[in-house]
């Protein structure tokens, strides 16, 4: 069911929302046939691989953290890491890094600020008084509501100080852009996919016993700090990925793995590929609508997402706390 409704979404994706219609394919007019080759051949395939690849990396990193953290309102955008790769990868527009190898130089320094991001948000996550064992969740949310305001301000500042057409191009990627991505983009992008999936699954018997409690997958004999390290690491390279290519953009990591949860289960073999399938069916739906909702204006695919994802955000929120 999830792969028919993956491939429906795909069609859809690739021949609907756009101002240029898809019977121009077949348009008497040189022109205008001209015109709709270059954006359903080029265009659109190209946007919607990024919105592929950028939801699944995104949903990967919800499950992983929310393995890591026990908590299921862990995802990137709230916890801050999102905002940290953000920043760096704004660094590396601002200031015109220079490109390595054809791959954007945005790309390592967004991984770096997504994992300094990270370690903060697990070392100050911990309850006082237990650095080994468990983490507070009210707690945990609060260091990632303060780590993405003082990264938001940073960026602010950023752009603040840059020309101000870049600071225009900064502010719209900042709210999620699937149209800039270009081929170097989404090699890394699926690197960064492959290589977290990997590191997820390798891991998967391990993150099975965390869901029982980090003490009692230590008595099992999991090595629970090396199994945070290396989920952790994993979420924040391909968060950095997803930041650098497509911006900011929220709530997939949390709609994506709860919505597979009752379909698949919580078995982490499972649960981290059909997360993978469903987060990218929801971001090439959400940028669909984006597209089609009010042309030829295209709403930003962020404000979309943060649009359906609050609502279950606050739904579990309440549940929890």
């Amino acid at each position: 069911m999830l792969g028919a409704l993956f491939l429906c979404v795909l069609l859809l994706a690739l021949c609907g929302g756009s101002a240029v219609p898809l019977r121009d394919l077949w348009s008497n007019d040189a022109s205008a046939r001209e015109v709709a080759a270059q954006v359903f051949f080029h265009l659109r395939p190209q946007r919607v691989l990024t919105g592929m690849l950028v939801g699944a990396i995104l949903a990967c990193s919800g499950a992983g953290l929310q393995a890591v953290f026990r908590n299921p309102l862990a995802e990137p955008y709230l916890l801050g890491i999102s905002a940290g790769g953000a920043l760096g990868a704004t660094l590396a527009v601002a200031f015109k890094l220079p490109q390595w190898g054809g791959f954007a130089a945005q790309v390592p320094l967004a991984f770096a600020g997504a994992l300094a991001a990270s370690a903060v948000v697990y070392k100050l996550g911990q309850p006082r008084g237990d650095f080994s064992f468990g983490f507070d969740r009210a707690g945990l949310l609060l260091c990632g509501v303060a780590l993405s305001a003082f990264f938001s301000a940073l960026m602010a500042l950023v752009v603040t100080l840059s020309n101000p057409l870049l600071a225009q191009q900064i502010t719209f990627w900042m709210l999620g852009d699937l149209t800039r991505a270009e081929w170097p983009e989404i090699i890394v992008l699926s690197l960064a996919l492959l290589v977290g999936i990997a590191l997820f699954l390798g891991a998967a018997r391990d993150v099975d016993a965390l869901q029982v409690g980090d003490e009692e997958a230590a008595s099992l004999g999991v090595e629970v700090t090396r199994v945070h390290r290396r989920l952790i690491v994993a979420a924040s390279l391909m968060s950095a990925a997803a930041v650098a290519a497509a911006g900011l953009i929220g709530f997939v990591g949390l709609l994506a793995p709860h919505l597979m949860r009752p379909l698949f289960g919580t078995r982490a073999r499972v649960l981290f590929p059909a997360a993978a399938i469903g987060g990218a069916t929801i971001l090439m739906l959400c940028d669909t609508l984006a597209r089609s909702i009010l042309p030829p204006l295209e709403i930003p695919v962020g404000i979309i997402t943060s649009l359906l994802g609050v609502p279950l955000f606050l739904w579990l929120a309440r549940r929890q706390f």
